[in-house]
């Protein structure tokens, strides 16, 4: 029996392309990690550094196929929540929406809208008190979720607009960089141990989630099958590049230094172009973090509103602005979660759980691809097809096995506790609704 997990939620219009999907999703992933991961990792690996990139990448890549045939086989909107609802049912679904909407976005942003009052704290001190902090934090989610309630159309200007400005200073420093790298500074003195490559990799995976918020706006897109492909290739061909060419240039300029900048990208652009590269990318800093928090409210209350729409999220959450068309009621909902969480501070105890917990929801999604192609599910036309049959899927569940491996006992049992309690509620919830569950 096929699960839809879209039935009673009013139907929001398809107006997004190839270009405001990738640039959703690209906001999603470069937050304000990829600032401070190079010294990190450095520290970790030294010069061969790059081999982490290149598992993340590897992985990222394999589930970047997986959520693009998923998304090509079913447009309900809820992203990788409803990959899961229509293979697995809503059980699964639950676990997975669970998962979604808590490890991978209110977290997240909590932390972002954070980490730009306390930079911005540095130049103005009074946003260091609790009442202006708090006020601060007020208006970045009220101007958010004011500007993404009166339309898709308009939130996703706004992020394509943000991705651009956020992207131009990395790229150049990219570009110019390049030119002022000391090859010495690349040399190997080691091969590393695999060991420390998969920590390497679990570290720098923070940098490279968010892919699945994007989707999230899939029952927004227009012609899925085409688009939810395409944006995705070109999101993460952007990702990959802009990555692995902040790492190169940051170790071949500074070199050893690396390993104890505090700001490594900053520190790169000051030896590159003097003190003006420093305003630069602390201005870059912002805007990335900036950009994070509009691609994240334009896409993580989607989630929520499909969630409500099988009744697995109270039914209000469902509801559309009946003049905009917009989930309104999931969008100022997700908002105010998120600025809860981020006055609050209590999202610094939650982190912990967040990469076991995406790995986690990875997995569901790989394991659920091979359950679409079985049961035929192709609910927007022809559907793309991975190329490389059950390779993709499993290739992609091994490596994120592997990396969970890496992770302490803590984190690991903090993400199966959020598995179990989630499954357990959504368990209770369908017997009681009369649900069915493969």
């Amino acid at each position: 029996m096929q699960h839809s997990p879209a039935t009673t939620a009013p139907s929001l219009p398809r107006v997004l392309g190839v270009t405001g999907l990738a640039f959703a999703s690209f906001n999603s992933i470069v937050g304000s990690g990829i600032f401070g991961l190079p010294a990190l990792v450095a520290a970790l690996l030294g010069p061969a550094a790059i081999l982490a990139y290149l598992v993340c990448v590897v992985l990222i890549a394999l589930m970047g196929l997986c959520f693009a045939e998923a998304g090509s086989r079913v447009n309900c909107p809820g992203g990788l929540y409803a990959y899961a609802h229509t293979a697995f049912g809503p059980v699964v679904g639950g676990v997975a929406g669970t998962l979604n909407w808590i490890a991978t976005a209110v977290m997240p942003s909590a932390a972002i809208a954070n980490f730009i009052t306390s930079t911005l704290a540095v130049a103005a001190p009074a946003l260091a008190s609790p009442l202006p902090r708090a006020l601060f934090l007020a208006f970045i989610y009220l101007t958010l979720a004011a500007v993404n309630i009166r339309g898709t159309r308009m939130g996703a200007g706004l992020s394509v607009t943000i991705g651009i400005i956020k992207l131009t200073p990395l790229v150049l420093l990219v570009v110019a960089g390049s030119l002022a790298i000391h090859a010495p500074n690349l040399h190997w003195t080691s091969r590393p141990a695999p060991e420390l490559v998969g920590q390497g990799a679990v570290l720098l995976f923070f940098a490279f989630m968010g892919v699945e918020s994007g989707l999230s706006m899939s029952g927004e897109v227009r012609h899925p099958a085409r688009t939810v492909p395409r944006a995705i290739a070109l999101c993460l061909t952007l990702i990959a590049f802009l990555y692995i060419g902040l790492q190169w240039v940051a170790q071949g300029v500074l070199g050893p230094g690396l390993a104890v900048a505090k700001a490594p990208l900053v520190a790169t652009a000051t030896a590159v172009f003097g003190p003006w590269g420093t305003r630069l990318l602390w201005i870059a800093t912002l805007v990335s973090a900036a950009g994070y928090l509009t691609g994240d409210v334009l896409c993580s209350p989607r989630l929520m509103h499909a969630l409500a729409g099988t009744g697995q999220l109270p039914r209000p959450l469902a509801g559309m602005h009946p003049r905009f068309g917009t989930p309104a009621v999931a969008i100022g909902t997700y908002a105010l979660l998120c600025f809860v969480v981020a006055v609050s501070g209590s999202f610094r105890q939650l982190v912990i759980i967040a990469s076991s917990s995406t790995l986690l929801l990875y997995l569901i999604c790989c394991l659920g691809l091979l359950r679409l192609r079985a049961r035929q599910v192709a609910m927007a036309g022809t559907p793309f097809q991975a190329p490389g049959g059950a390779f993709v899927p499993l290739a992609a569940a091994a490596i994120i096995v592997w990396m969970l491996t890496t992770l302490p006992g803590k984190e690991l049992a903090a993400g199966a506790g959020l598995v179990a309690v989630s499954g357990i509620i959504y368990g209770i919830r369908t017997r009681r609704t009369g649900g069915t569950v493969l």
